[in-house]
């Protein structure tokens, strides 16, 4: 039997579970880092009371901390690990506990080690499963395993993102409505720019298939921001769907495990206890008529960049641009590489430096009133209301994306 080429090279090197035999009918494996986590009982009773799908479903929890960690740490997940012990699952469950590298413990690394144990378990079924990655703070619909199961019986599904609303019912209830509010809004600003790839990206969302997720190369192994880095890579090969028909329930909780995201930013709005100020809508504008020239680009005609576009890629636009016509040989492949030169993390560069030398960041009252301009209906002087009205176009507004494996 020839060896699998992502588990020689590239996964973690030391298996969590080498003797385990996994069900021959396993289909899902839900991956859950945990980390100074007292939520981990609620998470699990969520999938717990999820309806049973086809096949059996595997909940692989991850316990980590760092070699040189804090004591305080240990001890938070040494009682996590006790409180798991006699946990009756519905589910089979696996649980590790991982000491990590201290230069590169964190969510992205744990997430990766559980992620290849994932690929292990299929691997010896022979089974190209789904694997789920869900973070130990959240809750889900009783209908998560089943849509997940449902949307990836398309044999053309390679990757995909669940709907999320973060749980409004906390301490930091205001801070949260903002944060998921300018979540929305970049993403919706991102789709009016013409943006092909313009997805959320909680890693606690992210569903992939076992084959794609080795030859992307694997989770990374950042301390914060993996989900995105990741799904740069994973969106644009096609077969990406939003399965808009579950909901996974993120907390609003403050929190300081990792360098950025939701807990960070809700430590930040209630420290500072201001209005939360996003990217100013004319940097959605300048990538919008910068987006709308690929036909121009295409047919090497002559061409006008706004000027934070031009400026932002110098003097390379022309030879990019050439360099990527001439590897093409039809206007959809010229589109497709295009995108993958001008993809996510270019944006985001594009967008911290139009906000730094062109466009200062608005209150997120203007924004979403200019993001009202294209979407009728969704301001209100409620912020949780405008926050639900935003949520119900997101879901609502878009179809499953489409799972052509070519989607440009």
């Amino acid at each position: 039997m020839s060896q699998n080429l992502y588990l020689t090279r590239y996964a973690w090197k030391t298996p969590l579970f080498p003797n385990y035999q996994p069900k021959q009918d396993l289909d899902i494996i839900l991956v859950i880092p945990a980390f100074k986590e007292s939520q981990l009982l609620s998470a699990l009773d969520s999938i717990n009371d999820c309806i049973e799908p086809n096949g059996s479903v595997l909940i692989l929890v991850v316990v980590n901390e760092a070699e040189q960690g804090e004591k305080e740490e240990t001890e938070i997940n040494k009682k996590c690990i006790e409180q798991l012990a006699g946990y009756q699952s519905r589910y089979e469950l696996l649980l590790a506990y991982q000491k990590l590298p201290t230069k590169k413990a964190g969510v992205g690394l744990a997430r990766k080690i559980g992620m290849d144990e994932a690929v292990r378990f299929f691997d010896k079924v022979h089974k190209d499963g789904i694997i789920a990655c869900y973070d130990a703070d959240c809750l889900c619909e009783p209908n998560y395993l089943k849509e997940i199961q449902y949307h990836f019986s398309d044999h053309h599904a390679r990757a995909g993102i669940v709907f999320y609303e973060h749980r409004l019912d906390g301490e930091y209830k205001k801070e949260i409505i903002q944060y998921e509010t300018y979540l929305r809004y970049y993403i919706d600003a991102l789709r009016y720019s013409g943006y092909p790839y313009a997805h959320q990206t909680l890693g606690s969302c992210i569903i992939v298939r076992s084959s794609t997720y080795q030859a992307q190369g694997g989770m990374n192994t950042r301390k914060a921001g993996e989900d995105f880095y990741f799904l740069n890579k994973v969106i644009p090969v096609g077969g990406f769907v939003e399965i808009n028909s579950t909901t996974v329930y993120p907390s609003d909780r403050l929190s300081d495990r990792v360098p950025f995201g939701t807990g960070k930013a809700i430590g930040q709005l209630v420290e500072d206890d201001r209005t939360y100020s996003v990217y100013n809508p004319k940097s959605f504008e300048d990538l919008k008529v910068f987006f709308s020239q690929t036909t121009t680009f295409w047919n090497n005609e002559r061409f006008e960049l706004p000027g934070s576009i031009e400026q932002f890629l110098d003097d390379k636009v022309k030879s990019e641009i050439d360099g990527i016509r001439k590897q093409t040989t039809s206007f959809p492949s010229f589109q497709k590489r295009f995108f993958h030169w001008f993809d996510a993390f270019k944006i985001l560069k594009y967008i911290h430096f139009a906000r730094d030398h062109w466009y200062e960041n608005v209150h997120l009252k203007e924004a979403m009133h200019w993001l009202g301009n294209e979407h009728k209906g969704i301001v209100s002087d409620d912020e949780e209301t405008q926050l639900k009205n935003l949520r119900f176009h997101d879901r609502k507004g878009l179809t499953i994306n489409q799972t052509d494996p070519s989607p440009l």
